[in-house]
């Protein structure tokens, strides 16, 4: 179930598009994203039928960055999974730290990115742009680095056409755990970066960029997802 949470977030498109998730055909989720021109890009989440009855989830993610170098300004989340529930937001401040809601000053390099910055990016810049470049990432007081890897071009299926995509995978590896400062979090933000998980995007080449297909392959099972068009 953890998985499904994970896709919610990679397979979100722009100007407030929305997917419909399933798992061995069963209809698993609801996921709405918005990019906005400004910088801004958000995403819900809420659970469907039988996953909904028994892992009943509604989230939201919300980061806001610079519209030409996506690095992050802030960010913030409003998780309810059952009987957990959690806010968290974090701002960059005038120092060059990473301020969080709770106090908490994670010392950060100069332009960091989050998962949904980078979300973001993918779906502007061409794929020589991003192409095995290291961007300087966090998550919640972990820091570490990522990259998109472009794989090839190739066609992914919309729901009612063959897109033509450039087809990455995204590598996160973090090396340094020192500021971590939450017990818990959501399904997404503990998943994303579980060992041994295959990140997979299927990005359109024509404009307005946008995902898609993504795909997750964990030891557990493959879960993908594909735009309905």
């Amino acid at each position: 179930m953890n998985r499904i949470f994970v896709l919610f977030i990679m397979i979100g498109i722009s100007a407030g598009q929305s997917y419909s998730i399933t798992i061995f055909g069963i209809p698993a989720a609801d996921v709405v994203q918005t990019i906005h021109d400004s910088g801004k890009i958000e995403f819900t989440t809420q659970n469907r039928g039988i996953f909904d009855l028994f892992w009943p989830a509604k989230n939201s993610y919300e980061a806001i960055y610079d519209s030409n170098s996506f690095a992050l300004k802030n960010w913030s989340k409003n998780v309810k999974q059952g009987e957990f529930k959690q806010h968290i937001s974090a701002k960059v401040d005038f120092l060059g730290y990473l301020a969080y809601d709770d106090k908490s000053l994670i010392e950060i390099p100069h332009n960091i990115y989050t998962i949904f910055t980078l979300l973001a990016m993918v779906q502007s810049r061409p794929y020589d742009k991003l192409d095995t470049k290291w961007f300087n990432y966090e998550q919640e007081g972990l820091i570490g680095k990522a990259r998109f890897v472009w794989a090839d071009t190739s066609n992914a299926w919309n729901g009612k056409d063959s897109i033509l995509c450039d087809h990455y995978r995204l590598d996160i590896n973090i090396t340094d755990k020192s500021d971590k400062f939450l017990d818990r979090t959501d399904y997404f933000m503990e998943e994303i970066l579980a060992d041994g998980v295959v990140r997979e995007l299927w990005v359109s080449r024509k404009k307005p960029k946008r995902i898609i297909r993504a795909s997750l392959k964990t030891a557990w099972f493959p879960v993908s997802a594909i735009f309905n068009e």
